[in-house]
């Protein structure tokens, strides 16, 4: 796999992934209520499944 694309799915992951943290988990991170640290690591795998999943495809 290319290099490139390999930094590019972490990357997208990142955006993605905190973006989806703020949305979701506002209140736990801004004190609130508590964080649910399952739910925070899959809100950062699944887009970085899904970008390396079809940078793949593409690839192919």
């Amino acid at each position: 796999m290319n290099h490139f694309l390999q930094w590019r799915w972490f990357i997208v992951t990142a955006i993605v992934g905190t973006t989806l943290n703020l949305i979701n988990q506002w209140d736990g991170l801004m004190g609130a209520a508590p964080i649910d640290y399952f739910k925070l690591m899959l809100t950062y795998l699944v887009p970085f499944l899904i970008s390396s999943l079809s940078a793949w495809q593409a690839k192919k």
